[in-house]
């Protein structure tokens, strides 16, 4: 890296509410942050040094900006789609990157993720090829099924479809939003559901953390989006003994040696199915638990690779442990109907608990929640984090936080579309 850059300075890939985050983690860190964002109101800009209405896929106007900003580093946020480009823009201007392109390949396109896992011998959803133009299902194939773009995240573009016609909508749905023009038909899986959370640091892939996770059914045809994850796993230890193996095969054949990955997986009794892969920092930010239960922050950890190409200092498997010493967590997705934002009621209450170690809030009263968020990430209210010594606690603090919030719309009507039960067991 040339001397003339900045250390001081950190240009973050994204706008998003959770990307806002991490630019308040590099802000306190003492870094000048330099958002890179088309759009004007991005939340990441609210609390950034400097910010710009760029397009981070218009590689020559990013390049001009760096040339002008002589930044010390560049990191992507927590946006899918953009981590091809933060490859290529480190490749461009010399900066320390995470991701190669052979990572990239494997891990940021739903279809190649599939055939990646096939070949290190890791289940994966069945899906099928269907003709744009004329779709119907392949003879051994049934309805229902999930259509979804390769390259998106946060749920866009993913349709639940039980139909011919309703496949039809959803392939033109899913290709609307995908960069590439391409989607991937999948089995709907009617199962538990899973992730599993790494943390790599100089070639040595570690184990961080293993939730399951629940999903509302209340949205029809639209994706059925998450509502809570509870850890750890329930399948953790039959995850440790018949995938965690496979997957530190397939990660030393791709080369990862630094970053962070959640992967997705269905389980049933036959076994586990990898479906959705996420070589960055995650909106549903299990790091906020390891920085609870472990003091090392992933964010801190990934800005300060950005600067230096090091991500930890120390013996890293010293402080890891994705049992969090036994103690148990749960994160509520607060999930909002379509309509206006008038009233929330609650929610000081709610952060003033002690065992909610954060609330991430992503919209206030005035705000909108149109009908193509449904079925997206974007109809989260807030995220809310609690910890708890047994089930039984998380249990009581979920049953608090579902009795005392609330979010009316303008009219008075409750605009929460659904609440996760904890198992108290």
């Amino acid at each position: 890296m040339q001397t003339a850059h900045d250390n001081r300075k950190i240009v973050i890939l994204g706008g998003n509410p959770e990307t806002g985050a991490l630019v308040d983690v590099a802000n306190r860190m003492g870094l000048q942050t330099i958002v890179l964002d088309p759009y004007p109101g991005s939340p990441a800009k609210k609390n950034a040094t400097r910010a710009y209405q760029v397009d981070v896929t218009d590689l020559d106007a990013v390049d001009g900006i760096l040339r002008s900003e002589r930044p010390g580093g560049v990191l992507v946020g927590v946006a899918d789609p953009l981590v091809p480009f933060y490859q290529k823009i480190c490749a461009r201007n010399g900066f320390h990157c995470y991701a190669s392109e052979t990572i990239i390949s494997a891990l940021t396109s739903k279809a190649q993720f599939a055939r990646t896992c096939a070949q290190h011998g890791i289940g994966v959803t069945p899906s099928y090829r269907v003709d744009y133009a004329s779709p119907e299902l392949p003879g051994e194939a049934r309805f229902p099924v999930v259509v979804k773009p390769v390259d998106a995240g946060a749920g866009l573009g993913i349709s639940v479809c039980r139909t011919a016609l309703e496949l039809r909508a959803g392939i033109g749905k899913a290709l609307a939003v995908s960069i590439r023009k391409e989607l991937i038909v999948e089995k709907y899986m009617s199962c538990d559901d899973m992730f599993a959370y790494y943390t790599f640091v100089d070639g040595v892939a570690h184990l961080s953390a293993l939730a399951d996770r629940y999903k509302t059914g209340k949205q029809g045809q639209f994706s059925a989006v998450c509502i809570a994850a509870e850890y750890p796993s329930r399948h953790a230890q039959r995850f440790v003994s018949e995938v965690h193996p496979q997957l530190i095969r397939m990660f030393t054949n791709l080369g990862i040696t630094n970053g962070v990955l959640l992967i997705q997986f269905f389980v049933d009794q036959a076994g586990f199915y990898a479906y959705d892969p996420g070589f960055r920092l995650q909106g549903e930010a299990p790091h906020l638990y390891l920085k609870h239960f472990h003091r090392f922050d992933q964010r801190a950890m990934l800005l300060q690779f950005a600067l230096t190409g090091r991500m930890f200092e120390g013996d890293f498997a010293e402080v890891n442990d994705p049992t969090f010493g036994g103690h148990h967590a749960t994160t509520l997705w607060v999930l909002l109907k379509a309509g206006t934002v008038g009233h929330v009621a609650g929610l000081d209450a709610v952060r003033a608990h002690p065992q909610v170690i954060e609330v991430l809030q992503r919209f206030n009263a005035g705000d909108v929640v149109t009908e193509d968020m449904t079925g997206t990430e974007r109809q989260v209210f807030a995220r809310i984090y609690t910890v708890a010594d047994t089930p039984a606690q998380s249990a009581e603090v979920v049953h608090f936080i579902s009795k005392t919030l609330a979010v009316l719309d303008a009219h008075g009507a409750d605009m929460i579309l659904d609440w996760h039960t904890r198992d108290a067991a």
